[in-house]
């Protein structure tokens, strides 16, 4: 028993929830990939990946696509989504860092000369299953 409950004590931020899903609109054509990101923390955040997903384009239904994260997750965290329309695993950017492909973050919001400030964009993962909406669009 104390074992199991040591286990326990060494995952303190993970929440054993339902599956989440992310309803991704704003995707242009049939090509290419989505690229699922989800952020632990504010210290973590567009540093070191908490978990990424992938899914085809082709999957594509009604303008919309939804990709089912079934990991445990967070209790708190930011998702983030980008149209990989080259298929290369990378958000493509110009020569000052503005994405040149299609991102989207939870809450959809913008951000002012860069990306969006983690506490804007964090969403609580709860027991239920849970839907999220995220537009992708160019910037």
């Amino acid at each position: 028993m104390k074992y199991c409950i040591y286990l326990l004590s060494l995952f303190p931020f993970i929440t054993f929830a339902a599956d989440v899903h992310i309803d991704i609109t704003g995707v242009n054509g049939g090509v290419g990939q989505i690229i699922v990101s989800v952020w632990d923390s504010e210290d973590n955040y567009l540093n070191r990946v908490f978990m990424t997903k992938v899914a085809l384009v082709n999957d594509l239904n009604n303008d919309k696509i939804r990709v089912t994260l079934t990991e445990p997750l967070p209790e708190k965290c930011v998702i983030n989504v980008f149209h990989d329309i080259n298929m290369n695993g990378e958000l493509d950017t110009n020569w000052i860092g503005i994405p040149n492909e299609p991102v989207g973050i939870t809450n959809n919001v913008k951000g002012r000369f860069g990306p969006p400030e983690y506490a804007d964009a964090e969403v609580k993962i709860s027991w239920a299953e849970q839907v999220f909406d995220i537009h992708v669009e160019g910037i």
